[in-house]
């Protein structure tokens, strides 16, 4: 008997539920308001544009092209691996971050571009890089002669932070 009149109610509140949703739309006749419609027209296309196209004029390469100087190996511009050569200097390398970024503040007060790279355990900061080796070297008296610093020349490889 308990479930009989639960079984009661639960149908009367389904049935009550659905008079409520379904009694409005039957009763209103089905009709809708209706809405104004309104209409824009649509613009004419812009006219097209002219297009003129001017034969180039032909030059004399004799005066554009130049003969390369003579260069060494060195000055190739290229590594063995044919990729940009460059130069830079290792100027320290420290144990302590902070005197690593210190003597990085120091040479950059003195116009040298410089920058520190972890190679773990050591922080080593690096002057450069350069392209031409005959600058690194001047920048390398000026490290000796302003900080003391007998720096290294080495090839610069952009990328060996990201090969490790």
């Amino acid at each position: 008997m308990k479930y009989g009149l639960k079984h009661r109610v639960i149908g009367a509140i389904i049935l009550l539920s659905l008079a409520v949703i379904f009694l409005p739309i039957i009763l209103d006749g089905g009709e809708r308001p209706q809405l104004s419609q309104t209409t824009t027209p649509i613009p004419k296309a812009p006219p097209k544009p002219e297009i003129r196209v001017h034969e180039p004029v032909a030059e004399e390469p004799s005066d554009i092209v130049k003969k390369a100087p003579e260069r060494g190996q060195w000055q190739s511009g290229l590594s063995e691996r044919h990729t940009l050569a460059s130069w830079t200097l290792q100027a320290a390398s420290f144990k302590d971050k902070n005197n690593a970024i210190k003597l990085r503040d120091r040479i950059r007060a003195k116009s040298i571009r410089s920058y520190v790279r972890e190679r773990s355990p050591y922080f080593v900061v690096y002057a450069g890089p350069f392209a031409d080796p005959g600058k690194a070297d001047q920048v390398k008296a000026a490290l000796k002669d302003g900080f003391g610093i007998k720096a290294l020349m080495v090839s610069y490889d952009p990328m060996s932070d990201v090969r490790q």
